[in-house]
């Protein structure tokens, strides 16, 4: 499986994660993310985590990322969103961003009901528009 990647954007950056992700490449894009977000020099950033293949991966993956969450929101990350087309990923980014603290600041969009979801997760990121699209299963977070 391929790590995730850190692109830059215009609000921060977009977070493409495929598929399976194993601690290694969890630990590679956190490290790469930490770079990137260090060079901002502590300017607020935003975050659209595109994990539309994610399903389930082990607890050690999801460690660091309530790792990279916790830390992300600590060095600048002033609201992400999360674009998944499956609940078998979405309960454990959910239980990772309550036990980071980042459940407020962050948005679901489900893909396979919402055509226009990029559009409105940036919104979200900008411009703090929020979503107000979550059928269940996605939940709203407040």
């Amino acid at each position: 499986m391929p790590v995730p990647q850190n692109v830059s954007t215009a609000y921060g950056f977009r977070v493409q994660a495929p598929g399976y992700v194993t601690p290694a490449d969890a630990r590679a894009w956190f490290e790469d993310l930490q770079r990137q977000v260090s060079a901002l020099e502590g300017r607020p950033f935003g975050l659209l985590l595109d994990a539309r293949t994610q399903r389930a991966n082990p607890p050690d993956t999801q460690a660091l990322v309530r790792e990279a969450m916790a830390w992300s929101r600590a060095h600048g990350l002033e609201r992400a969103a999360v674009v998944l087309d499956s609940t078998v990923a979405l309960i454990p980014l959910l239980r990772a961003a309550k036990s980071s603290g980042t459940d407020v600041y962050e948005r679901y969009l489900d893909a396979e009901k919402d055509a226009d979801w990029e559009a409105r997760a940036e919104d979200w990121i900008v411009r703090g528009t929020d979503p107000d699209l979550l059928p269940p299963p996605f939940p709203r977070n407040r």
